[in-house]
């Protein structure tokens, strides 16, 4: 049956008509305000702040925050992001990487770096063979150096090959035992020390010169390399650390009769070994009386200057 009652309270389509005086229902919610507001705090320091101080709420609190920076920057917190930390560690790699092969570059147009690791490529058993013969080279014979596909053999497979690894390594000892000695004669001071080790070098480098010079007066054509001088000139400091040690144990007289044999024992070794260098034909002594006298002269001269440097850089350490 049709009821009138059902007809005030609800329309022709099942919904609730609003009674006169009362509030309007409302079917849905409105959320269009919501949305735009939400929407414009999220643009630039808004709700969301993609890690960055919020000025518009707690603007100081967000400052202390992020490290008291100005104008809304990054702090040192930013760093804390695993993303900005890759990111910097791949550039900085990148930076490291393209410095190494610029100083390669440049290094490469003076002196070739494969050459400087074949005067390192040393290891235990070649330094206490090489510092045996260089103490005790009376009874060694073979004095040859072996090549490979005309490239000599590396120094920790051929004894008789020259290293730059024991001359480094006795230079920065003779250094040592200088400021040694000279602290146990109440002389020592960082200056002197320094001295001690600019003249060394600079001691080195004439008796480089001196010999390169002398090989382009006399036009001696030789195997023998810049870097080969360095490391026959540089095996004296074996031979002067000796002398200085047994200077500390047994005075000067100590030091002289030390300083006389590996004196004598380095002139063996370097007539011997530079022989095969500047010798072309087997480094036999027929050789030099068939015509190249001036290759016996240049290796006296080699060999006879060691001594004399040796004396000259260490008798002022001793008391």
């Amino acid at each position: 049956m049709y009821d009138p009652q059902y007809q005030q309270q609800y329309d022709i389509y099942g919904q609730p008509v609003p009674q006169q005086g009362g509030p309007q229902p409302q079917l849905f919610e409105d959320t269009s305000g919501q949305a735009y507001n939400n929407y414009g705090n999220q643009g630039y320091g808004g709700g969301v702040d993609y890690g960055y101080p919020n000025t518009r709420q707690g603007g100081q609190q967000g400052q202390q925050a992020y490290g008291a920076y100005p104008g809304n920057m990054p702090g040192p917190q930013i760093f804390q992001d695993p993303m900005v930390a890759n990111m910097a560690m791949q550039y900085g790699q990148s930076l490291a990487s393209q410095g190494r092969e610029y100083m390669d570059k440049k290094i490469e147009k003076y002196v070739s770096t494969s050459q400087i690791k074949y005067y390192f490529a040393v290891d235990t058993h070649y330094v206490m063979k090489k510092l045996q013969l260089l103490l005790f080279p009376y009874t060694h014979t073979d004095w040859s150096v072996r090549y490979e596909q005309d490239t000599p053999v590396q120094p920790r497979h051929e004894v008789n090959a020259p290293d730059l690894y024991i001359p480094l390594m006795a230079v920065v000892t003779y250094i040592l035992v200088a400021g040694l000695c000279l602290g146990l004669q109440k002389r020592f001071s960082p200056d002197v020390l320094g001295m001690q080790a600019s003249s060394a070098l600079v001691w080195l480098v004439l008796e480089i010169f001196i010999i390169l010079a002398t090989l382009y007066v006399t036009a001696i054509q030789t195997h023998i390399k810049t870097l080969d001088l360095l490391a026959f000139s540089s095996y004296k400091y074996v031979g002067m650390i000796v002398s200085l040690l047994a200077g500390l144990v047994m005075d000067s007289l100590g030091y002289y009769g030390v300083l006389a044999y590996c004196s004598l024992s380095l002139v063996v070794f370097m007539f011997r070994t530079l022989r095969w260098q500047v010798q072309g034909s087997g480094g036999t002594m027929e050789a030099y009386s068939v015509g190249n006298k001036r290759r016996l002269y240049l290796l006296l001269f080699m060999s006879g200057l060691q001594p004399l440097m040796m004396w000259w850089l260490t008798h002022h350490l001793v008391a």
